[in-house]
């Protein structure tokens, strides 16, 4: 696969890795079902949920949060179904430290959750809590849960806005008194910068000794860089969702992150990256929000160029112009006409609808396509391209 991207030398140098605490293998848990559902106007049924969990499972995600069964008979009912089609991902739930919470997983049939509490004093005005409430909630709950046979990772809301020593006093008793099995580092609202979920990371590994997750949102647009930085201090799973659906400005997208990952840091997620395009167009669909075209990884122009000199080197020598091949995750290349246009993609266009034209006629063409592209602003279409070479060629 290395002969499918070609990226700056300099991200390998040692002085540059020899900093890096990477874990033996990237783990992706997938939030798409759950975080991805809260952007709002978004609504996925029961049907919707089921597809997008076979796709995630296509891809070779390694665990999938189904849901929070509390939320409503649909989501009961859709996790229900979804641990029952046996799939390989592993099928996980979610819920607040609250028992009746957690028996709600247990009647979905999951064998682990995730129990979140809030531990930040923004969050405590805004629940009525304090430290000494939340410690018991947490650890009571997640006592229950282990009593009842479930695996368990502990959840901080809004830790990056928490007391560092009262982060570190809960996780402790998360994992010692309530059995917590796995810690989620949680940058709830977006708001720490790579550097600090570095450093947040690296203490989690100094105080203690189970695997972490990390889950960034987006709200500064650092969400990829934000996880990719905890797991450069060695955190072993990413929280995503497919095209970063998630409230406000979204959760880490996992393409951009997996993708990120492998050919820039070299550590593999195991996931078959020729299906992210597709596994793009699906959650498009099902969540009625359009992909912006110029999304990485999945966006329409990614692999689409219209600028003359671009295209110029696009045919000549794809990496001139490309840091990776779209075949790589599932893309396609594709030149498009307009006001930037020059005569490489006149002829382009031309070989490809097989028409032969002379220099003279093709300069008439370009001339009347980029003033096409000026009138209309915006692309020519090949209809429109057809009718333009029909006028100088007749």
């Amino acid at each position: 696969m290395e002969d499918k991207w070609w990226v700056s030398h300099f991200n390998y140098l040692d002085e540059i890795t020899k900093e890096y605490s990477l874990p033996n293998k990237l783990k992706i848990y997938d939030v798409t079902l759950r975080d991805g559902e809260q952007s709002p106007g978004v609504v996925f049924r029961k049907e919707d949920k089921i597809k997008i969990a076979q796709k995630l499972d296509e891809l070779g995600v390694q665990r999938i949060e189904g849901g929070m069964p509390v939320v409503s008979d649909d989501d009961k009912e859709a996790i229900k179904e979804i641990v029952n089609l046996g799939l390989t991902s592993d099928i996980w739930g979610f819920c607040r430290c609250i028992k009746s919470d957690v028996d709600a997983c247990i009647d979905v049939g999951v064998d682990s959750v995730i129990c979140e509490i809030a531990t930040s004093k923004p969050k405590f005005q805004a629940y009525g809590l304090t430290e000494e409430k939340v410690l018991s909630r947490a650890v009571d709950t997640l006592e229950y849960a282990k009593d009842h046979g479930l695996y368990t990772a502990f959840f901080s809301v809004d830790m990056t806005r928490s007391d560092l020593n009262f982060l570190k006093k809960i996780n402790n008793a998360a994992l010692e008194e309530g059995k917590a099995d796995e810690l989620v580092l949680v940058d709830t609202l977006g708001v720490a910068t790579p550097e600090a979920i570095y450093y947040l990371t690296k203490q989690f590994k100094n105080w203690f000794d189970v695997p972490l997750h990390i889950h960034c949102h987006n709200d500064f647009g650092l969400g990829t860089a934000c996880e990719l930085a905890a797991i450069k201090a060695g955190a072993e799973w990413a929280h995503t969702s497919l095209n970063g659906l998630g409230e406000k400005t979204g959760n880490t997208d996992l393409a951009e992150l997996v993708l990120s990952a492998y050919i820039l840091y070299g550590l593999d997620s195991g996931l078959t990256y020729e299906k992210l395009v597709e596994s793009s167009k699906l959650i498009e669909k099902l969540s009625g929000v359009k992909v912006p075209a110029y999304k990485p990884v999945v966006g329409d122009n990614v692999f689409t160029r219209e600028s003359g000199v671009t295209v110029l080197q696009l045919i000549r020598y794809p990496p001139a112009v490309e840091g990776y091949a779209p075949e790589l995750v599932g893309g396609e290349r594709s030149i498009v006409l307009g006001k930037k246009s020059g005569r490489h993609s006149i002829n382009w266009k031309l070989e490809e609808l097989g028409i032969n034209a002379s220099e003279e006629q093709i300069a008439k063409i370009l001339d009347q396509v980029k003033q096409k592209s000026i009138d209309k602003k915006g692309l020519i279409t090949d209809s429109e391209f057809k009718s333009i070479v029909n006028q100088v060629l007749t």
